[in-house]
């Protein structure tokens, strides 16, 4: 069964991101100094809402599609804070870990800012979002080590999809109901809560 895709014209006008840290801080009983450890598995989590649907068509659509993210999952669209004004990419090689992601396939001198997110496709189709921890140039090939804010979360395959123009989100519609509302002109609003399940 594949997860549920909100509709291009679906795109969020608020968000309340957050990470979920996997890691944690040893605290000594002794009195001795904090130690912070880093584990993978890091994610990411939105509360989203989206603009009323004035068209009932689309306004059918997405509850409907809503609905039955809640047992397939969703994916849906991350909300950018500006546009990154980048291409796709693919990844560069397989093997690798931690907090650096080989790409290729950019143009070269393209510049990837800190703060930009992406979302790597593994070979199934499931979307992985994370944050560039840093800036980095695109060599004269095209390729590029991106410094990523958060541990890579999967051995990614060579040459999986890295979304850069559109990042997504995707894993399960959080809580144990999902509503929506409808107003006296028939437009439907929304808002749920999606978090990454892997």
């Amino acid at each position: 069964m594949s997860v549920i895709e909100m509709p291009a014209w679906a795109v969020p006008n608020g968000a309340t991101p957050a990470l979920i840290d996997f890691g944690g801080v040893l605290r000594p009983s002794t009195g001795g100094a904090l130690l912070r450890v880093d584990r993978q598995g890091s994610r990411y989590k939105a509360g989203l809402t989206f603009p009323p649907f004035v068209d009932p068509v689309q306004g059918r659509i997405v509850v409907s599609r809503l609905i039955r993210a809640k047992r397939m999952g969703i994916r849906v669209e991350w909300p950018l804070i500006d546009d990154q004004h980048m291409e796709d990419a693919a990844v560069d090689g397989v093997g690798q870990a931690g907090t650096t992601l080989k790409i290729r396939g950019l143009t070269p001198g393209r510049v990837v800012r800190e703060g930009f997110w992406l979302s790597i496709v593994r070979g199934d189709g499931q979307h992985f979002l994370h944050n560039a921890g840093g800036e980095v140039i695109a060599d004269a090939a095209g390729k590029a080590a991106l410094p990523l804010s958060e541990m890579l979360r999967w051995p990614f395959a060579d040459g999986d999809k890295v979304k850069l123009v559109r990042p997504m989100i995707e894993g399960i519609v959080d809580g144990d109901e999902q509503a929506w509302a409808i107003s006296v002109e028939k437009f439907v609003s929304i808002e749920f809560t999606v978090e990454e399940a892997a």
